[in-house]
């Protein structure tokens, strides 16, 4: 049975302690503080199995970890801010004003409301032993955390300006930046806020830092990694000025249009968003769909008959909602449109599209359940790339679309969940007395816990090995091609994360700013790269690339199993 709310909210806040009372201590010294949050966790832990009967003191560890980790969140900018008010104490700076609208936070917070009400509701009415009901909790714990965090940056954010260094600042109780203006790519302004582009549940792929605190006028600021959204008084004059630093022309009638979330031009939009919301980023469509036919005392096996048609039915329109979550576009660029012609007939899918979505992440992305109903996105970074690393992308998620990856991988997840629960449906009809087997049912509770991730891995990254090689064959330059425009896409990449770290993050060294993803890493990180990750490590795909001439087969197979083990294990 679930713990009650004041239980639930109770261990969530002695994880937090924890970490609060570890950071408090390490300002004067680390390791005293360090050594405090162990021994702090460790009687956590053990109070938890003495007072609790061993399995469920399991799930109240678990409330304890998420309190922890919801500390870390709230504090991780914390340093960061510090550093930049100390600096500006030393010099001269201007303070941009900036207006506050109830109405601008009060929209963020309907919206989130919105997208998790189904799962509040199947928590409060469900059936009282789902496991649905653990989800929902630590879900609605991490949308607490950036709930908290958008409701301090909206009440705590300032903006000030150095003239003689040229820096932006922002700093606010949870984010800050230190942003120099020789670093701006594009500088725009939007006529008001674009809530169903900045809402973090509303979106895939973004890279956009929300700042706004009213639906005025929106200067938008683009750098390497970023994308920062700031309503300032002014906001023509602080363009212009920008604008003349960058050595831009300036255009004195640029405006973009901006339509309200509710105008009718953008309901399909904003229905789109939502319902990916409700069935990509929560759960809260399938738990409304669950307690609508639990109130009607629906048969358990037609329950579960409804969900996995309804999981279907989202797979065959997931191209559809992707694309509408993405705000991805049609690629009218002639160019792109004939280099990815070239490569999908070579890949026998002529009829796949190319998208582009707005964003500062380097990356591409295939969707869609079936060869007819594909899509290959690409981000307006991925798009600055040289046209031969682009074409390398294009080759590899045309794989993807060709041997159905999207499909299968929904497929491996699915049968490894029908698994699971037959192994629980055996356990409750064989197992009368719980107490009696805690430690063996532990044991296989952990061991399909720890393996769903890696079972999960091993399929991702076969298809990625496969996409890599395959699409190689695609090329004119074959392995070279594709392992060049790897690490093309790689370091511009390193290159964006290290400048979005040193605009927002505290960087104690030097080594934090250089490490390269092409490089071979240490033995924890390859463990969890090969173990855990999604794609192997970039490093092993550029190097494999280079060394094998022949292509998907049986030898690159055998190679990536075998390192896979051994990667992870030899330093």
């Amino acid at each position: 049975m679930l713990p009650n709310w004041y239980e639930i909210v109770s261990y969530i806040l002695v994880g937090a302690g924890i970490q609060l009372i570890g950071l408090t201590v390490e300002k004067n010294n680390k390791k005293v503080g360090t050594t405090i949050e162990i021994i702090l966790a460790l009687l956590a832990v053990g109070f938890v199995f003495y007072q609790l009967p061993f399995m469920d003191g399991f799930i109240y560890i678990a409330f304890i970890s998420s309190g922890y980790f919801l500390a870390i969140s709230l504090t991780t900018g914390n340093e960061k801010r510090m550093e930049i008010e100390k600096e500006m104490r030393q010099i001269k700076v201007e303070k941009i004003p900036l207006e506050r609208d109830l109405k601008r936070i009060a929209s963020d917070l309907f919206i989130t409301g919105f997208v998790v009400i189904g799962a509040i509701l199947f928590y409060i009415f469900g059936p009282e032993y789902s496991l649905l009901k653990y989800m929902i909790v630590f879900g609605l714990v991490s949308t607490a955390t950036e709930v908290i965090k958008r409701i301090g940056t909206y009440t705590t954010v300032k903006v000030f300006y150095d003239n003689d260094e040229r820096y932006l600042y922002l700093t606010s109780r949870f984010e800050s930046r230190k942003i120099p203006i020789e670093d701006l790519e594009e500088v725009k302004l939007e006529t008001t806020v674009d809530l169903l582009k900045l809402h973090p549940l509303l979106t895939m792929f973004s890279s956009n830092a929300d700042f706004t605190t009213s639906f005025q006028k929106v200067l938008r600021l683009s750098v390497p990694g970023e994308t920062l959204y700031i309503t300032i008084c002014e906001p023509e004059k602080w363009k212009k000025t920008f604008e003349e630093m960058m050595n831009v022309e300036t255009k004195e009638m640029e405006l973009q249009q901006v339509l309200p979330f509710w105008h009718r031009k953008n309901i399909k939009r904003l229905f789109g968003k939502l319902y990916f919301a409700s069935t990509v980023k929560g759960v809260s469509a399938y738990t409304g769909l669950l307690l609508i036919l639990f109130y009607f005392d629906v048969a358990p096996w037609i329950m579960v008959a409804v969900g996995l048609a309804y999981w279907v039915f989202n797979l065959y329109i997931s191209d559809k909602v992707l694309k509408v979550a993405m705000d991805a576009k049609e690629t009218q660029n002639p160019q792109l449109i004939q280099l990815s012609q070239r490569i999908f007939e070579k890949a026998g899918v002529p009829n796949v599209r190319v998208y582009e979505t707005e964003s500062s992440e380097y990356n591409g992305l295939a969707t869609g359940m079936n060869i007819g109903k594909s899509m290959v996105t690409l981000t307006t970074a991925t798009l600055k790339l040289p046209t031969e690393a682009i074409e390398g992308i294009l080759a590899h998620e045309a794989i993807h679309v060709k041997k159905r990856d999207v499909l299968w991988g929904q497929l491996c997840r699915l049968g490894y969940l029908m698994i699971l629960i037959v192994i629980v449906l055996l356990l409750q009809e064989n197992i009368t007395n719980i107490e009696d087997h805690k430690i063996s049912i532990f044991l296989v509770v952990f061991f399909l816990t720890f393996f769903y991730s890696v079972f999960q891995s091993f399929c991702s990254q076969w298809m990625e090995v496969r996409a890599d090689h395959l699409g190689a064959s695609l090329l004119d330059g074959g392995s070279n091609q594709m392992s060049n425009s790897l690490i093309a896409l790689s370091d511009k990449q390193d290159e964006a994360i290290n400048k979005s770290l040193s605009y927002s993050t505290v960087l104690k060294d030097e080594e934090e700013k250089t490490k390269s993803s092409i490089e071979r890493d240490s033995l924890i990180w390859r463990f969890i790269e090969f173990q855990f990750m999604p794609h192997p490590p970039m490093y092993w795909r550029v190097q494999t690339l280079k060394e094998n001439e022949e292509g998907w087969g049986k030898k690159i197979r055998n190679r990536w199993m075998v390192d896979r083990v051994k990667e992870s294990v030899l330093s």
